[in-house]
């Protein structure tokens, strides 16, 4: 199996993704959001770029649709729910489709091309997504979101561990990247405390700085779930590994 990573939204353009398993990771928060939405029995997740087309979509699909959005961390006006995964408890979204469209998570998802899958990963479905990819047995292409195209610590940080937890249940030796080999050495650099991790890294800070320190203690939390969100014709749903 080779894997590769995008350490950056931008950096996906020098990579193809073509006939792979993508893994989107957007630690802080669009992945948690997404894995604790679906693990709390929400029926799908559609990622958009823009709230115009989050408004469109939830037209289309029907009564029920629940419209998610952020910018910049704040919740966007007009919609039902932000970005923090605490938002997205069980009684809110159980059996109900979300639109959602977020500064980088979201359009990560849209910008891979020719992809044979697609998934999300978060530290809270690592192994899940690990065993998830072990099955498909197709070449990896992570795909780290990133902060408006740009790198971000806790992003390269996490698809480093699914390297890790990939390596350990892989029947055979994984054929990494130079720049999944960088991802999986700065994982096993600071694998002692992610939740340091997250609150140290810059984008961490900044949302902590928005009020939205909370967020934190759940985006650091490690294999909450068997929940592996996978793109099943435009929307992300559940699937159990």
């Amino acid at each position: 199996m080779r894997v590769d990573i995008a350490l950056s939204r931008r950096d996906l353009g020098r990579r193809s993704a073509a006939g792979r398993a993508a893994v989107v990771i957007d630690v802080i928060r669009a992945s948690t959001t997404i894995t604790i939405a679906l693990h709390h029995g929400c029926a799908g997740i559609v990622p958009v770029r823009t709230l115009r087309e989050a408004r469109a979509m939830a037209l289309t699909l029907g009564d029920g649709v629940l419209l998610g959005g952020e910018r910049a961390a704040a919740k966007m006006a007009g919609v039902d729910l932000g970005n923090s995964p605490g938002e997205y408890a069980r009684e809110r979204i159980e059996g109900k489709i979300v639109v959602l469209t977020t500064t980088n998570g979201t359009r990560a998802f849209r910008a891979i091309e020719g992809a044979r899958e697609v998934i999300a990963c978060a530290f809270l479905n690592v192994s899940a997504s690990a065993r998830w990819l072990r099955r498909a047995g197709l070449d990896v292409l992570i795909v780290c979101a990133g902060r408006n195209g740009h790198f971000c610590f806790e992003d390269a940080v996490g698809g480093g561990m699914l390297i890790d937890r990939l390596s350990r249940i892989s029947d055979r030796s994984l054929e990494l990247s130079d720049a999944a080999r960088a991802a999986h050495l700065l994982y096993s650099t600071n694998r002692g405390d992610l939740l340091e991790v997250l609150q140290g890294c810059e984008w961490g800070r900044g949302i902590t700085r928005k009020g939205f320190g909370a967020d934190l203690e759940i985006c650091a939390q490690v294999d909450l779930t068997d929940v592996v969100p996978v793109m099943r014709e435009g929307r992300l749903v559940a699937e159990r590994v």
